[in-house]
Formats: structure tokens, C-alpha cells, sequence
């Protein structure tokens, strides 16, 4: 044997960590995805559709299912999509300049220097179609600068 008395073996450390990271893993959304193979939380899926809808309106798109979030991309990634469903909202991160942009309150967030999952600089938080339809502008203009 290669270990002594009370000391784990390297097997059962390995087990361990794996446990561990299991345990830590985020709880799998309940809806499935319809612009690729991941999964959205139900109470976001409707919201999640128009948003799907607009980001994929501006000619041909790739839409890249990740393990954290959705990547939208043509020749680099114009947008990615988080959800946050403790929040009832999407938070949405495009490729634009925040210095170019009003930024608005619980809306619009400058992500310069700020580590987050995703690209984009500047992150606008979608709660309901209503904020959608406010950042339809912005979508655009990343879109358009892409």
C-alpha cells in the first residue's frame, strides 16, 4: 500500500477534488436552448427568444453555446449572453466602447478593468422586453461596428 495509516491515498484525493467540483458546479438551467445546444432557466426563456431574435437579425451570426455563456460572433465575438435567474434578468456584454454610450443606472455598467465571463465592455441589464426594446440601439451599434 503507499500510504500510511490516516493518511489518504492519492486515489481518494483525486476522487475527492472531483467531488468536490461537482458539488460547486452551477445547478443546470430547465429549458432547452433555441439557437443551439445549451439550456436556458425557464423564467428567461421568453425574454431570452427576443433577445436570441434581435442579436441574430443583423445577417449571418454564429451563436456559440458555452459552458458559461453564449457567444455571438461573426468575425469576433460581438456579444455574449449570462443569465441570472436569482435576478429575473439577462445580463447582456456587447463589443462597444461604454465611452460612447449614456450609461444608465441599473441599465447600462462601463466593464473596462472588470473581470467578468464574456466579452464585451459594455453590459446592459435585461430584465423584460421593455429594457430589449431600449437596447435594440445598442445591439445595432455593435453589430454595425463589427
Amino acid at each position: 500500500m503507499d500510504s500510511s495509516p490516516g493518511v489518504p491515498s492519492t486515489a481518494s484525493r483525486r476522487s475527492r477534488k472531483r467531488d468536490t467540483a461537482a458539488d460547486s458546479a452551477p445547478a443546470a438551467p430547465t429549458a432547452p436552448l433555441s439557437a443551439g445546444g445549451g439550456l436556458v432557466p425557464e423564467r428567461l426563456r421568453d425574454l431570452f427568444t427576443e433577445l436570441d431574435e434581435a442579436l441574430t437579425a443583423w445577417g449571418e451570426v454564429e451563436v456559440a453555446p458555452l459552458r458559461h455563456y453564449i457567444a455571438y460572433r461573426r468575425l469576433v465575438n460581438i456579444a455574449s449572453v449570462i443569465f441570472r435567474p436569482k435576478h429575473e434578468a439577462i445580463l447582456l456584454y456587447l463589443r462597444l466602447d461604454p465611452g460612447t454610450v449614456a450609461l444608465e443606472e441599473g441599465f447600462t455598467r462601463d466593464m473596462r478593468g472588470i473581470g467578468h465571463l464574456g466579452t464585451g465592455d459594455l453590459e446592459v441589464r435585461l430584465p423584460s422586453a421593455a429594457d430589449l426594446e431600449k437596447a435594440a440601439p445598442l445591439i445595432r451599434r455593435a453589430f454595425e461596428a463589427a
